[in-house]
């Protein structure tokens, strides 16, 4: 008898624990809105048919809230590129040009994808993509294909995956074929 009690009083005792919240891209959102200002490491591979090996490139990404993300690449060369309200800023050798996002929409939607994701902003990525989350919580991939027409000629998908409010992957599918693929630390 006191083994059919406990049985009992465990099955009442789990009903009356609260569920974990639902995992959904509102969750994800929520989750990845909470990053603060940071810096991490990341190392990138690109992947051509026209090359036997990837090209591999690292050095730091930079968010500072709400809308400026830089990529300093250290290896093989310095270069950096720096997204801040409506400009990009490449800098080469010393050399910075500007160029204006909405003059360039692939440009555009690259900069939206990395200010939606980073920041939590589910709308500013459905601007320019249709949105397709896979996983749980610990483990999730949203899947960001470009609506715009001249986008998708350039970019089949961008695949973006990590574990609760962190990203740990960042994959772009280009249409020609090619790959980059960017792990963040």
């Amino acid at each position: 008898m006191r083994a059919t009690q406990l049985v009992i009083l465990l099955l009442f005792a789990g009903a009356a624990w609260p569920a974990a919240p639902a995992f959904d891209l509102a969750r994800l959102m929520q989750l990845l809105a909470q990053t603060q200002p940071a810096e991490v490491p990341y190392v990138e591979r690109r992947y051509s048919g026209l090359l036997s090996e990837p090209v591999v490139s690292s050095g730091t990404i930079v968010y500072r809230p709400p809308d400026v993300v830089e990529k300093n690449m250290k290896v093989p060369r310095e270069e950096s590129f720096r997204i801040a309200g409506r400009e990009l800023t490449v800098t080469r050798k010393g050399r910075q040009v500007r160029i204006t996002l909405s003059s360039a929409p692939l440009l555009a939607a690259f900069a939206a994808s990395l200010r939606g994701m980073l920041s939590g902003d589910a709308a500013l990525l459905r601007e320019h993509y249709r949105l397709a989350l896979q996983g749980a919580e610990p483990d999730w991939k949203l899947e960001m294909t470009p609506i715009d027409e001249e986008v998708a000629r350039y970019v089949e998908r961008i695949v973006v995956s990590g574990r609760a409010g962190r990203i740990g992957q960042i994959e772009v599918r280009e249409a020609s074929g090619d790959r980059s693929v960017m792990t963040v630390n």
